[in-house]
């Protein structure tokens, strides 16, 4: 169900109907451009950049490419970084603990194309520099979880002497 504002410029859909339709133009060989909503792709990719997406047809996915994928019952724009049990292990740059685990099938989009909201330049993201980065965040999560805990602690405590 559509939801129109008052300006009549913007309009709401749901998600169900917007991922359909880019998986309708992805099907037609095209390519759909998107744009990526919340923060689970920090620090690479912001809240409302947008990425190119080419429908993926169950070529071998490189470590470390950007894919849209279902899992359950919701989209993800997430970064593969391996391989468990035969499914395919999913987690956002931003993220620190979390993990999807989805079968090939449920592969919607491989990103090529990441276009910041703040920048004229558009970054090839299916490039092994672009790949591998976000590979050695992922392979970095336990260090950052340990410096986000001690930055909490600083910042607790420098409250408490206040």
């Amino acid at each position: 169900m559509s939801e129109n504002t008052s300006n009549n410029k913007t309009r709401v859909i749901s998600n169900e109907d917007y991922f359909a339709e880019v998986q309708r133009i992805l099907r037609e060989g095209k390519e759909v451009r998107i744009r990526v909503k919340g923060n689970s792709m920090r620090p690479f990719i912001q809240d409302g950049d947008t990425v190119l997406l080419q429908a993926y047809r169950g070529q071998p996915l490189a470590l470390g490419s950007n894919i849209l994928a279902k899992d359950k019952d919701k989209f993800v724009f997430h970064r593969f970084v391996g391989k468990k049990n035969g499914q395919c292990v999913l987690a956002g740059d931003g993220n620190l603990v979390l993990n999807e685990y989805i079968p090939l099938t449920d592969i919607i989009a491989v990103a090529v194309m990441h276009y910041p909201k703040h920048k004229d330049k558009a970054i090839a993201i299916d490039q092994a520099w672009a790949r591998l980065r976000g590979l050695i965040w992922y392979h970095l999560r336990l260090l950052r979880r340990v410096f986000n805990k001690l930055k909490l602690m600083n910042s607790t405590s420098n409250r408490a002497i206040k």
